[in-house]
């Protein structure tokens, strides 16, 4: 079994949290032109994730806030057919009279 305070080349303190700069896992260790940040990352990125997850708790995450304020009336969608349809009518209306 493991150490619980070094694992995979990961050092945990006594809390849990993993500490990065006694870790030897994180020794970057550019020592030829091979190595790359890239390399570096692939190596790293899949035992961080699985740590993670490990320390992450198992909750769901609630967004608390208030609803969107309703939109302003002259915003409305039906406010424009509506004036359009009001503007139509009494034009009509009012040709219809002059034309008597």
């Amino acid at each position: 079994m493991a150490d619980p305070e070094f694992e995979w080349g990961l050092v945990f303190d006594a809390h849990g949290n993993l500490d990065i700069q006694r870790s030897p896992f994180f020794d970057a260790g550019f020592d030829s032109d091979d190595d790359t940040v890239g390399a570096y990352l692939d190596r790293i990125l899949p035992t961080l994730i699985i740590v993670i997850d490990k320390q992450r708790p198992d909750s769901e995450w609630i967004i608390d806030g208030r609803p969107p304020a309703p939109p302003h009336p002259a915003s409305f969608p039906a406010t424009s057919p509506l004036k359009i349809t009001c503007l139509l009518v009494a034009s009509l209306s009012l040709l219809t009279i002059l034309l008597r």
